[in-house]
């Protein structure tokens, strides 16, 4: 055995055994004693609780999402989904994504931008819709590979001049006899349906895309002992209002979006403030991602207060606490909505 492959075998045992130890000091000795007991007789089991005498499985997995996990390098490609009232019950692909990005645009309803790894993309994902500028500058840490459907004049320059994004315009594609690598689904309204997925798509990607580390943020026990399982989001429309429900079962939250429950159950909710600085042609907003702002991140049904900065378009999101340590998240998928105000989130 190479000396390599030793090394890798080493790792292997000492994170199983870690892992063994974890769950062992997380179940009450008392369990433990008791399964090596005689078994009850019928009367007995009359008079005891029904409480299984070790964890659920589902508590298990719970509390393996807690451990610090290590990075991975991913190839990522984002995808911008429409989220307009008339598409939100068509959404398709949400449940696979490691990450999505919410952001306003006109309109004031929201619009998202999703990451997925590339070499797991969903079989049909969308509607697919038209980026934004400051879309591409959250974006752009993570992948430089966009999948979209038009998009506003400053975004479309941008992504033609620029030779570092690679971006997919899935309008060119549209209206070809020759290609199918988007579809129409009938029955849809346009422009809610237009779809791309997994066959479809991958022909059309780069044939090497960079690896991105990932998670890109630091994953452990939540920072905080106050609780918060219950989420509102005001976009003044019961329409497009957000509540989040979470269940500690799963450690996921339910999200509901004007009355559609979302495929996504995110293990993460991140909330951004972000200012908008202004309304460009036919409404649509300028909002610049860099810089720094206030966030309130809900993790494990807990809430945790703090600090977010961005350095350049390039640079990723930095995420602390209000005393400057680096944010704990639950490992998983990751919900962020960017606001103008936090003052439009509640929470119970």
């Amino acid at each position: 055995m190479a000396l390599f492959e030793r090394f890798l075998l080493l790792i292997v045992l000492v994170l199983t055994l870690g892992v063994g130890l974890f769950l062992a000091s997380n179940i009450p000795q008392s369990s433990l004693f008791t399964v090596l007991e005689p078994l009850p007789g019928p009367f007995d089991l009359l008079s005891q609780s029904d409480k299984p005498l070790v964890a659920p499985f589902s508590e298990i997995i719970a509390k393996l999402s807690m451990i610090p996990n290590m990075k991975k390098e991913i190839p990522l490609i984002a995808v911008v989904i429409e989220n307009h009232e008339g598409a939100r019950p068509h959404q398709k692909g949400l449940d696979d994504a490691l990450m999505i990005q919410e952001h306003i645009v006109e309109g004031l309803i929201s619009r998202f931008v999703v990451l997925f790894n590339a070499q797991k993309l969903p079989k049909i994902v969308g509607p697919v819709r038209s980026l934004r500028n400051y879309f591409i500058d959250a974006l752009l840490p993570h992948t430089n590979v966009i999948i979209h459907a038009g998009g506003s004049p400053d975004a479309l320059y941008r992504t033609a001049g620029d030779e570092g994004i690679f971006a997919i315009n899935g309008l060119y594609y549209d209206h070809s006899t020759d290609t199918d690598e988007f579809i129409r689904i009938d029955g849809i309204a346009a422009p809610h349906n237009l779809f791309t997925g997994e066959e479809y798509i991958k022909d059309l990607l780069p044939k090497w895309i960079k690896p991105t580390q990932w998670p890109p943020y630091e994953t452990g026990k939540v920072q905080s002992e106050t609780g918060a399982t219950a989420i509102k989001i005001n976009f003044f429309n019961p329409s497009h209002n957000v509540q989040y429900k979470y269940f500690s079962g799963s450690r996921r939250y339910e999200r509901t979006n004007g009355g559609i429950i979302s495929e996504a159950h995110p293990r993460n909710v991140l909330i951004l403030e972000v200012p908008v600085l202004g309304e460009k042609e036919y409404g649509r907003l300028d909002i610049d991602m860099q810089g720094r702002g206030r966030l309130v991140l809900f993790q494990s049904g807990k809430i945790v207060e703090g600090r977010w900065s961005k350095e350049a378009p390039k640079k990723a999101h930095v995420f602390t606490t209000l005393d400057g340590d680096p944010l704990n998240f639950a490992s998983g998928q990751t919900w962020m909505t960017v606001l103008p105000s936090i003052s439009r989130v509640d929470w119970e």
